[in-house]
Parts: C-alpha cells; structure tokens; sequence
C-alpha cells in the first residue's frame, strides 16, 4: 500500500504543533510507521538560516529571499519523503509550502508567482491538509503565554491576519493537497486531535477498501 502524506496547518498559536505530536504518538501506538517534518528544519543549512538567523532578527531578507529559502528547507527532504511514501508509511508535516505561500504572499510576495515558483518545485504533494482555523488575536495570546515573548512574525497582528487571508484563499482553492479540510481552532485540544486521528482512521480504512476493488 502506497503510504499517507498529512500536513497540518495554521497560523502561528493554531495549535500545529500539539496536534502533530498527538496524532504521531496516536500513529505509533498502533503499530504504523510515521516520521514527522516541521519547517523550517533545524539541521538543514537552509533551516539554520531561517531560524537561528532571520526569525531571530540577527539578519534581514527580502520576502524573495524567504520564500526560495523555506522552499529549498523543503526540497531537501523531498527524496525522503518519497522514499517514505512509497514504503507505505503515513508522512507528517507541520507547515509545509502552503505555509509559505501564506507568509511570504501577506509579505508582500505575487501570490499566483508564489504558486507557480511551488509547482516548478515539484515538492509531494499532501494527501491531507487539515486547516486549523482561528483568528489572529485569539492565537497571538495563546503565543505570548506559552513562550512570554514572539518572534518577529508572531508579534505582528496586523500581518498575521493578512496570513490567515491568504490561507483562507488558499483554502477555498483547495490548492496544493488532494482534500483539505477546516477545522474550528477554537474547539477544545481534544476534540481537535479525535477528529484528526478518525479522518485519518477512515481515509485509511476506505483507501484499503479501494485497493481491494
């Protein structure tokens, strides 16, 4: 069986992170191979850059430069993923190049040049995308009380709802994944996470059903 590619998105403070730990905890516990992606990388020199250097403030870029960085960040586990997909193990990412072309098109980035420049990329594309929906204000606080400090995307109100914008056009266009669907982040974590991990249950189950066919 050909393997199961998820990618969670979401604003920063959506909860992205704690559901993707969920579900791969979930995963392994009943016995599947997962392995989880989360961008940018921290051992990738595109990663490093992005993270230790410009999201930190120690260097500036132009939103060109931000792109093609996250891009590249991505490009480098493409092989991986492949390799992982094709061994029929469920791939996780959280954010993935529909999160870039959220941040860098509120930034000021050409939205369709943003979708174009993806597709020359040929990155995998995901089987899933679930879109943890919440608005700015509420994800900014939840931010501020986990870590009392944002970095410089997250501290950016007025941006962060020209992100959520393009990723509710993003959304709409259904643009990069074969299903994406919503979900309410103002539900409880739990109740996030059990929806997640029974869509994913029962794509699986049908997916098995259709391979028998």
């Amino acid at each position: 069986m050909e393997g199961l590619f998820v990618c969670i998105e979401g604003i920063d403070g959506s909860g992205k992170t704690t559901q993707a730990k969920i579900l791969m905890n979930k995963l392994l516990e009943n016995g599947k191979k997962v392995s989880l992606y989360s961008y940018p990388t921290h051992d990738s020199r595109y990663g490093k850059i992005i993270r230790e250097e410009f999201l930190m403030g120690k260097v500036e870029m132009s939103v060109e430069e931000q792109f093609l960085l996250y891009l590249l960040d991505m490009q480098s586990d493409k092989k991986k993923i492949l390799n992982e997909l094709s061994s029929g193990s469920i791939v996780m990412s959280e954010r993935y190049f529909i999160s870039t072309i959220a941040y860098q098109s509120a930034g000021s980035f050409d939205y369709e040049k943003a979708k174009a420049v993806e597709e020359i990329m040929a990155l995998p594309r995901p089987d899933i995308i679930f879109y943890i929906d919440i608005e700015p204000e509420i994800a900014f606080e939840r931010k501020k009380k986990q870590k009392g400090k944002t970095d410089r995307f997250e501290s950016a109100k007025e941006y962060m709802n020209k992100v959520k914008s393009v990723y509710d056009k993003l959304y709409s266009e259904r643009y990069g994944g074969k299903t994406w669907i919503k979900i309410d982040g103002n539900k409880k974590e739990e109740e996030i996470s059990e929806f997640i991990i029974s869509t994913i249950i029962d794509y699986i189950k049908k997916e098995k059903q259709e391979n028998l066919v």
